[in-house]
């Protein structure tokens, strides 16, 4: 604090660093622990599977995997898109922000489209058994983080569109871009352990 009572420059940037570091922090541990959440209901898709020779998908016909295997070339562009979104407000180029943010969250919704028609198109039911059970809640549970990646996603494109971000701040921005970036890898260990394997 300075004589006139205010925070001093100084003070404030070390606090506006402190509050950033506190957000990546908090967010790495939300990621750890959805890790785990995700791992167990996977070593649980996996120990039913090995005690069925029948499983249905093991082995899916290349036509079965049209609809995930282009979902998956999706999320991997967005991936991309996201990425050049976090570049552009590093160096500055707000627009160039706006415009990838904007095509991270098309496709985005292209991805979650692909997902609400496979789940109608396929023929299961979160009622078939074991399968259809815990099918969907790796799915659905999935489909949720997607949702939340797209929420976090339409509030940095908002706020990039006021004005909020600048070449040195950014954080939230790279929070979503971190997000994004876990839910795509989420989706490519379950689109493998689901579909490949």
């Amino acid at each position: 604090m300075n004589r006139t009572g205010l925070a001093s420059p100084s003070s404030s940037a070390r606090s506006t660093r402190r509050s950033d570091q506190t957000a990546r922090v908090a967010l790495l541990v939300t990621l750890g622990s959805e890790t785990f959440f995700f791992g167990t209901l996977l070593a649980a898709y996996l120990y039913m599977r090995a005690g069925q020779p029948d499983w249905p998908l093991t082995h899916a016909p290349l036509a079965r995997l049209a609809i995930p295997g282009a979902n998956t070339l999706v999320l991997l562009a967005s991936a991309l898109t996201a990425y050049f979104a976090l570049r552009s407000v590093r160096k500055g180029r707000i627009s160039n922000l706006v415009r990838w943010l904007s095509v991270t969250l098309v496709l985005g919704l292209v991805f979650i489209g692909g997902q609400v028609f496979e789940y109608t198109s396929n023929g299961m039911q979160p009622a078939d058994q074991a399968f259809g059970g815990v099918f969907f809640t790796l799915m659905g549970f999935h489909a949720l983080h997607m949702v939340a990646g797209i929420l976090v996603m339409v509030l940095a494109l908002l706020r990039a569109r006021l004005g909020d971000f600048t070449s040195r701040r950014h954080v939230a921005v790279q929070i979503g871009t971190w997000f994004w970036f876990y839910v795509v890898g989420v989706w490519v260990v379950l689109f493998t352990a689901l579909y490949l394997v």
